[in-house]
């Protein structure tokens, strides 16, 4: 058994040794292919993010009213999130930015996310460059806030958490990863194109293929001659 095994891994050494070239030429190409649409195909994505509070503000009210205005106010928040993605804010946002960008972009490139068991939306906004990001973080942030007053009015407060901030590196693409998947995609390439060559070719070559592949004994070798008869 443990012989049969070390036949095969001197084989696969075998085979590795010989198609050595093949398989760096095809692992290299593939890591290339990877950076070639990592760095110049694919578009940098940023990302920027601004949060919003929706409450009460503080006043002289007992705890029972307290409790109750923040559930309350939690409960708000899921039909916020709804109004934050509507067309009305989308176009607010159109209208600060002086059109620079449009409803459908804006409306594609925002996330609003709620945290469970809070008062706080989370505004994540997506672009081309880190500008556009933080510019429209910042607008619909503000037509948010604006329009919500105006289609559903509370005696709460609705203000800015945090502020959204100028990304400085994009999100995606991942270009290490890319690359590690391309080195990973490549060496799998090419060990099948290894096993392909390897076991379509039919040649016999040693004395082991002829008892192998035509189950006949050997009677002879004829020796290599390697220097020239004079």
């Amino acid at each position: 058994m443990n012989e049969e095994m070390d036949i095969s891994i001197k084989q696969i050494l075998l085979i590795i040794k010989q198609r050595l070239l093949l398989i760096i030429s095809i692992t290299v190409g593939t890591v290339i292919i990877a950076g070639i649409i990592s760095f110049v195909v694919i578009k940098p994505v940023y990302e920027a993010k601004t949060s919003i509070i929706v409450g009460k503000p503080s006043g002289s009210t007992s705890g029972v009213e307290q409790s109750n205005d923040i559930k309350m106010y939690q409960d708000l928040v899921k039909t916020y999130s709804e109004i934050a993605t509507s067309d009305l804010v989308a176009q607010g946002a159109v209208d600060k930015l002086k059109g620079s960008t449009t409803i459908g972009k804006i409306k594609g490139g925002i996330t609003v996310t709620t945290k469970p068991g809070t008062q706080i939306l989370e505004f994540d906004a997506k672009g081309d460059n880190p500008k556009e990001a933080f510019d429209i973080a910042s607008a619909v942030a503000s037509s948010f806030i604006k329009s919500s007053k105006t289609i559903y009015p509370t005696n709460g407060v609705i203000q800015v958490m945090d502020k959204a901030v100028m990304p400085t590196s994009p999100i995606s693409p991942d270009k290490n990863l890319n690359l590690l998947i391309g080195l990973i995609l490549g060496l799998m390439i090419s060990a099948g194109v290894v096993l392909f060559l390897e076991y379509s070719n039919s040649t016999i070559v040693t004395e082991s293929d002829v008892e192998k592949y035509l189950d006949l004994p050997i009677l002879g070798i004829i020796p290599k001659v390697t220097d020239e008869i004079k």
